[in-house]
């Protein structure tokens, strides 16, 4: 994954630096400079495959390399009628530049050199060297927000595709993305799923055999079929993200606003997919949006405020912040509780990605509620500059003036002790309820399940001699350090797993010990994806089966 992206005399940024933790969710208000920096990486990558392609990759005196020409007709990164309005205000004096810094170590910077207005010279800097170059491999998709959907459309052309998509007209060649995505069976067939779940619709393999391309879905199985040109925009939208998604696996993927179009409802499930399937595919995904929905399920750390100068944020108080209201209720809220199943409260959407993940290893019927028809809020949140934070109770008995038949489930962690509230009980539609064990992320430790998890992200098999070392050293880890019945039976009842915060002092150690240090808790999840149905704690299912009761 890159790391880092320095901008100098690009567009609106003098100078300025973008720290990316690894997905990267770019938030503010409008004209602040979100998808210019999507924009940077475009222009980096369109420039450094010209430049490769251009033949001599000589040096001359003092370092600088052979400089290559690009028209501005055939720059597909940045749609812009003159050259000139590349620059930071337009000011073509001074070398334009955007480094890249990826987690590999190498860094490759491209310099922009004015001509004309119709024509500018790229090259690598003078500093960036031979063997960064060489390793530079990373692939960037720039994927805009679904403009309208061409009535026809023939086959095209890579190339082609690629300057429309520049261009931010990507309705024009939708259906020659679904036609590339067609030709991969996995790829199509987990597009046609992703249809299906969120619309009901039938996807149909589009057909490319006449002068325009035939894309078509039904609204039932077997029903009449309809041109994608008549489906609603959020349905394009859809069908353009995760055809890009899929198709382009382990690219660096750069969306703009993937929240347009989408109704409230679809946006928080387009999100968790988009992270779900960007761990599969080995992806890095980096998001310029409005979206509270998005906003909200970002770690701090991966969300960067865009205003004066872009920052990262550095705590959930700042995030909270962002996102604060007046009120406790936003509108966001008022729209899901009309046709929310139910509230559920957690301490943090990691939690609630952690249930989802274990109700589809389960196949238990709650899964697909959990994406749709649950509405989901942390447990206590500040709703506005100063101000105390709103509890679960405060924000659900607010809910509850707007629709008097809803109800809730409050899940808290093991620790929560204290509490007045006994588990189990329910006082005016919420029901609380309350883990065994320390914290959710106590129920993902199983030494077998972990294993394969970390062989899984080192892209190793976990059965294979080259991955001993690491199982070794996670199960002498476990040895020494835990009592020898928590290694024994993981589904035990102790009171170890009882009294130890398992998100900083378990797992982490776990993981480094095999290969994988600092490995975010925002992506634990993935180990619950991995975990084979009887190595989940049964009070898991107890807990899913507690929470579809409660709110049936």
């Amino acid at each position: 994954m890159i790391r880092r992206v320095v901008l100098r005399n690009f567009k609106r940024f003098d100078q300025v630096t973008f720290d990316i933790p690894g997905h990267l969710v770019l938030a503010g208000p409008n004209n602040t400079g979100k998808t210019t920096l999507l924009q940077a990486l475009a222009a980096w990558h369109h420039a450094l495959s010209q430049w490769r392609q251009g033949g001599s990759h000589q040096r001359y005196r003092g370092g600088v390399l052979r400089r290559h020409a690009i028209g501005r007709s055939d720059f597909s990164a940045v749609p812009v009628r003159a050259l000139d309005m590349l620059w930071h205000n337009r000011s073509h004096a001074a070398t334009m530049e955007v480094a890249v810094t990826h987690t590999s170590g190498w860094t490759v910077a491209m310099e922009f050199l004015w001509d004309t207005s119709e024509q500018m010279f790229v090259r690598p800097t003078a500093g960036t060297t031979d063997d960064d170059l060489a390793a530079a491999t990373v692939n960037p998709v720039f994927v805009p927000a679904t403009s309208g959907v061409m009535r026809e459309e023939p086959l095209h052309q890579d190339p082609y595709v690629a300057l429309i998509l520049g261009q931010a007209r990507p309705g024009e060649v939708l259906r020659n993305i679904l036609v590339r995505a067609s030709t991969k069976g996995e790829v199509w067939t987990k597009l046609a799923q992703i249809v299906r779940d969120l619309f009901g619709y039938e996807l149909q393999a589009p057909n490319a055999t006449g002068p325009y391309i035939r894309a078509e879905y039904a609204q039932v199985a077997g029903g009449p079929t309809f041109d994608i040109a008549s489906a609603g925009s959020g349905f394009q939208q859809v069908l353009l993200l995760f055809a890009m998604l899929h198709e382009r696996a382990g690219a660096l993927l750069l969306i703009d606003e993937p929240d347009a179009h989408l109704h409230v409802i679809l946006q928080e499930v387009v999100w968790s997919r988009l992270r779900r399937l960007a761990a599969e595919t080995g992806s890095q995904l980096i998001v310029a949006t409005h979206a509270e929905t998005f906003i909200d399920a970002v770690e701090p750390r991966e969300l960067c405020l865009c205003y004066t100068t872009p920052r990262l944020l550095s705590d959930t108080a700042e995030r909270d912040r962002l996102t604060a209201s007046l009120r406790s209720l936003t509108n966001t809220d008022l729209m899901l509780v009309g046709t929310a199943m139910g509230v559920l409260y957690t301490d943090d959407y990691t939690d609630r990605e952690i249930l989802r993940a274990w109700a589809r290893a389960l196949g238990h019927p709650i899964a697909k509620l959990l994406e749709q028809g649950i509405m989901w809020h942390p447990r206590s949140k500040d709703v506005a500059l100063g101000a105390p934070g709103v509890t679960s109770k405060q924000h659900f008995d607010a809910l509850r003036l707007v629709r008097a038949d809803l109800k809730a489930v409050d899940l808290l962690d093991g620790d929560a002790r204290g509490t007045a509230t006994p588990p189990g009980a329910q006082a005016n539609g919420l029901m609380r309820l309350r883990w065994v064990r320390y914290e959710i992320e106590s129920y993902l430790f199983h030494p077998a399940a972990l294993e394969r998890f970390v062989a899984h992200v080192l892209g190793m098999d976990a059965g294979a001699t080259a991955f001993a070392p690491h199982r070794d050293a996670m199960r002498a880890w476990i040895t020494d350090n835990l009592p020898p019945a928590v290694a024994r039976e993981p589904l035990g009842d102790h009171d170890y797993l009882k009294s130890t915060k398992a998100r900083t002092a378990l797992i982490p150690p776990i993981l480094e010990a095999g290969g994988l240090p600092s490995f975010p808790y925002t992506r634990y999840s993935e180990i619950a994806e991995r975990m084979h149905p009887d190595e989940i704690h049964p009070e898991v299912a107890a807990i899913l089966v507690a929470i579809l009761g409660a709110l049936s």
